[in-house]
């Protein structure tokens, strides 16, 4: 309803198993769920539920959009509804008569047992029919339904964990950040005063052209100029902010903001040559790589 601030995250890991009774039969719907790029769906069903298959997989797909799912289908005996024993009377009676005729040979007297037919393997036919009727049909869907339903009961409160996590992990992000942005304000300076008095020291003054000098330092300044990353960094976090609350289906953008994230750390390590930025941005990089971590579960 109204109440809610935000869509949830939902984990692409989870598991159901829901078990129901149809007919004499005791029918048990199993749905394993685990991370991946797209959605890959397998199904294990009794054989004679094939022509469900596909019917199964759009029950899935409509409440699922990303990861590899895996789906087990099982009934402790589906004899009364789908296959019938037939006694193949003809068979029988032609066996009887052929074991008449070897007693007689044989001058056996013992009548014939049920037993000595039972060798025959025949006169009993195995009769599957294929048509899976419309009342079976309906309990395979609802049962899918409702194990569904249940994995992503499960996969909602999985989300919500990562949810927090990455909420925590994203400050952070936030806060080291903000202080890089501090010392990469006097980083340009700090090298240009740095380089402009070593080459002082080494160099007769009067020798040195000044003011090409100065602009040599100033383009080297420059290049130890990590704003412009710092800015970048600032809008992709509040970009994956955004994001986190919108919720599920996200992990492919989030992911993908995270890559952009990594690019502009890695930048900010090659250009920044104060000690105070560099160590941050190492912390930068290992929680970034935390989250990414945490992202691949997000469906």
């Amino acid at each position: 309803g109204m109440d809610r601030k935000m869509n949830l995250l939902k984990s692409m890991t989870g598991f159901a198993s829901v078990q129901k009774t149809y007919n004499e039969s005791e029918a048990t719907c199993e749905i394993r769920t685990l991370n991946s790029r797209f959605l890959e769906i397998s199904l294990r069903t009794p054989r004679i539920l094939n022509d469900l298959e596909s019917s199964i997989k759009e029950i899935i797909r409509q409440k699922i959009t990303r990861g590899k799912i895996m789906y087990s289908l099982n009934f402790s005996s589906l004899n009364n509804e789908v296959q019938s024993l037939k006694i193949q009377t003809d068979s029988i009676k032609a066996y009887k008569k052929l074991l008449e005729q070897m007693k007689k040979e044989a001058g056996i007297r013992t009548p014939i047992q049920l037993d000595h037919l039972l060798f025959f393997k025949d006169i009993i036919s195995l009769e599957e029919s294929s048509q899976v009727d419309e009342a079976l049909s309906k309990f395979v869907f609802e049962l899918t339904e409702e194990t569904l339903e249940s994995l992503n009961k499960m996969r909602d409160q999985e989300g919500q964990f990562l949810h927090k996590d990455l909420q925590d992990r994203i400050s952070v992000i936030g806060r080291l950040t903000g202080e890089i942005s501090n010392f990469a304000k006097t980083n340009p300076k700090a090298e240009f005063d740095k380089l402009y008095q070593r080459l002082v020291s080494l160099i007769e003054q009067d020798k040195v052209d000044k003011n090409r000098l100065e602009l040599e330092l100033a383009m080297i300044a420059d290049r130890v100029d990590i704003t412009e990353e710092v800015v970048r960094l600032k809008s992709h976090i509040e970009l994956f902010r955004k994001d986190l609350k919108t919720g599920s289906p996200v992990g492919k953008k989030l992911n993908f903001i995270l890559q952009e994230m990594n690019r502009e750390t890695n930048t900010m390590s090659n250009k920044s040559t104060m000690v105070e930025i560099a160590h941050r941005v190492v912390q930068l990089k290992e929680e970034i790589e935390k989250v990414r971590e945490q992202v691949q579960n997000i469906e």
